[in-house]
């Protein structure tokens, strides 16, 4: 086989190698979850509890509590959208999945509190 012959084929390995990576690329699923984080159940809802939770009558807890679980589903629903991410109870996992109880009950309470018109 010549040079010419030689290089001839290797181009056509080559750009056949990259049609088919442009396919693979353009064909790919987007916003599929590229990790894996933990949330701490209890203590999101401890969190609640200690914003203020606590003092209100069993009536008025019932209520808020229901919203500020609405909240919090939306806040960790925002997170996987945001980052990618799937959200397990860290209850389920053994370990090495990032934690983002504290950055979702943050935003729950902020939440909670903006509705209910408390600083």
């Amino acid at each position: 086989m010549d040079l010419g012959r030689a290089v001839e084929l290797t181009l056509t390995g080559m750009g056949s190698v990259a049609l088919t990576l442009a396919i693979v690329l353009a064909s790919q699923p987007r916003g599929l979850p590229t990790g894996i984080v933990t949330l701490d159940a209890t203590e999101a809802v401890l969190s609640f509890i200690r914003a203020g939770g606590k003092e209100m009558p069993d009536t008025d807890y019932e209520a808020a509590a229901k919203i500020y679980q609405a909240d919090l589903e939306a806040a960790i629903a925002d997170f996987a959208a945001e980052h990618s991410v799937i959200v397990v109870n860290s209850a389920t996992v053994l370990a090495g999945a990032p934690d983002i109880t504290q950055e979702v009950s943050q935003k729950a309470l902020a939440r909670w509190r903006e509705a209910k018109g408390t600083p």
